[in-house]
């Protein structure tokens, strides 16, 4: 949509489901509504929200039974607000997929602060989890989930010998590795001397990064020792 985060609410008491979507909406998110759970299965089919606020007992349903039908596809936040309030009910919320169980009646300034804290909490995981699967030094990225490397996002069409040795590489950047050390890491074995599939692999990525032309980045040949990948 706009950047603003998307929350489905599920509740089938129209004047709690009314004023719980009107306040949300102030607070400048985004806002889809239903009273039953096929409503929100319909929701869901064409709408990726960022959390859902669930009610439990639903004319045509249950609120256990959206949460676990999301958790197959997405592991946003999920908020079951509800009047079952048995110890029994909050242990079968959270063990259905639930990141929080209120019971109602419930302030909506309690329940923004639970959204809050849960989007934020969940943003800064996703955020996490991307840094992981990429590094990025200057115009160079790496996206080792596919295994492929980017200049300035064109791919650079490395093989898999080749990004695994340049990962290797900027993940141990500044340190020099002789021949035999990086054909140990990458393929795994000792080299038994062969230094050309080395010198021809770091050639090629070279070539491929567009190290000649890198202002931010190069891959160095250190005499009698190594290589090594540096950032500038």
């Amino acid at each position: 949509m706009d950047g603003k985060p998307l929350i489905l609410i599920v509740e089938d008491e129209p004047e709690v489901l009314k004023i719980n979507a009107r306040l949300f909406k102030r607070r400048g998110y985004n806002v889809l509504t239903a009273a039953t759970a096929g409503e929100s299965f319909c929701c869901l089919s064409e709408n990726a929200p960022d959390m859902l606020i669930l009610d439990v007992m639903l004319p045509d349903g249950s609120g256990y039974d959206i949460c676990e039908s999301f958790r197959k596809k997405s592991d946003n936040p999920v908020i079951f607000l509800t009047g079952k309030n048995e110890i029994g009910d909050k242990v079968k919320g959270l063990g259905r997929g639930g990141d929080y169980y209120l019971t109602k009646p419930c302030s909506f300034d309690e329940l923004l602060a639970v959204t809050q804290r849960l989007l934020s909490r969940h943003l800064k995981a996703q955020e996490k989890h991307e840094s992981l699967e990429h590094i990025t030094k200057g115009a160079l990225t790496l996206d080792i989930s596919k295994n492929k490397a980017f200049v300035k996002g064109k791919d650079a069409a490395l093989t898999v010998k080749e990004f695994a040795l340049l990962l290797f590489m900027v993940k141990n950047e500044d340190r020099v590795f002789s021949q035999s050390e990086l054909y140990e890491a990458v393929w795994g074995i000792p080299s038994a001397e062969d230094t050309r599939t080395i010198r021809f692999h770091i050639g090629n990525l070279k070539k491929k990064i567009d190290t000649e032309n890198a202002e931010d980045y190069d891959i160095i040949s250190v005499y009698g020792k190594g290589y090594s990948f540096t950032v500038n």
